[in-house]
């Protein structure tokens, strides 16, 4: 495997390690700090990252069904089965949470840090028809990539516009949680994704050292003390189109840099790694097991700090023995892992064979 690619794994190991603590007791407790701090460049991190290994090449529909395959599958059977085993247990109608489901903001989700999914599905579709259409116009790279930077102000702009909003229809009043499937945020999302794509030549050629890491985080530092800005894509918030942006680069770089450096550390390189390719099992269902952990040891009066380690640790390798679970059982796998792709280089390869024949 060529060290790009563990490096790749590593990156986006720390980033869901990140977002398994940014889920905990000690950022919850922390709302002026930690939370600001990690949340800065969290979310920009996974997009940027995917963006790296996006293939605009590939059609709209192989794209479409393939990320569904990979994103959208996994998220609504655990959120329907969950659902309706939460709704037949409290004796709850099910068709309202239902429609949350099937909405997927934030606020609708029972389990809200999975908002990400379905929205990620529709950014890289989005990402797909703005490349594609920028690409045949045989624009050079700096000028897609200023387009990009105007669309990234646009939707900063955009951002508040459905959140929360009162809304009058058929006689009956509600408030808008955002768009279905967050739509509303992915002008700031696909912006990273691209970047994602138009950098991944010098992402890949690009050696991180623990210089070029200690000065990222001197520099992210800095900033993050003269401005302790921050976004939460989930909730809407995006501080300052400056700072923010500015703060969600440094960080991205900051865990590239910190991967960098972790692929020469062995055992830390090799675990990892198994962690970055273990993502998506870790992001559906960290959420629900820390909080419950966390509150079981509660209630047993454990002290706060020492049971949101527990909870934290306990959490990490619940969700990778849950992984290993669900390679090993061919129902779950064919539910949670992608076919599409597979199945589709299966049959390039038979009709090939079959041509050669």
């Amino acid at each position: 495997m060529e060290q790009r690619w563990v490096q790749m794994d590593i990156a986006k190991g720390v980033g869901i390690l990140i977002i398994v603590f940014g889920h905990s007791w000690f950022v919850a407790s922390s709302p002026y700090f930690l939370y600001p701090l990690l949340a800065s460049f969290i979310l920009p991190l996974f997009f940027f990252l995917s963006g790296v290994f996006f293939k605009p090449s590939a059609s709209f529909t192989d794209t479409a069904i393939g990320k569904a395959d990979a994103l959208l599958k996994p998220f609504f059977f655990t959120m329907v089965l969950y659902v309706i085993v939460r709704n037949v247990i409290r004796e709850q109608p099910l068709m309202p949470d239902m429609g949350g489901l099937f909405y997927a903001s934030v606020n609708t989700l029972p389990w809200q840090a999975l908002w990400f999914l379905p929205h990620f599905w529709l950014a890289i579709l989005y990402s797909w028809l703005l490349l594609r259409f920028l690409m045949a116009l045989r624009l050079p790279s700096v000028v897609i990539g200023g387009v990009v930077v105007i669309q990234l102000l646009f939707g900063i702009w955009l951002l508040g516009w459905f959140w929360q909003m009162p809304v009058n229809l058929l006689g009956h009043s509600f408030v808008l949680p955002g768009l279905p499937f967050s739509a509303d945020v992915v002008f700031i999302s696909s912006a990273f994704f691209i970047f994602g794509y138009l950098l991944r030549s010098v992402l890949r050629a690009h050696k991180s050292t623990p210089l070029t890491l200690l000065a990222s985080v001197l520099l992210f530092g800095a900033v993050f003390f003269f401005h302790p800005v921050t976004m939460d894509l989930a909730q809407r918030r995006y501080d300052h189109w400056f700072w923010t942006t500015l703060l969600a680069v440094l960080g991205v770089y900051v865990c590239w840099a910190l991967s960098g450096v972790m692929t020469r550390l062995g055992w830390l390189s090799r675990a990892m790694t198994y962690i970055g390719q273990s993502t998506l099992i870790i992001l559906i269902f960290h959420g629900e097991i820390q909080n419950k952990t966390f509150g079981l040891l509660r209630s047993v009066s454990v002290p706060d700090y020492v049971s949101a380690a527990i909870a934290l640790l306990f959490t990490v390798t619940v969700s990778l023995l849950i992984g290993e679970a669900i390679k090993r059982l061919w129902p779950l796998r064919l539910l949670y892992f992608p076919v599409w792709g597979r199945k589709r280089r299966e049959a390039q390869i038979n009709a090939r064979g079959g041509a050669r024949s």
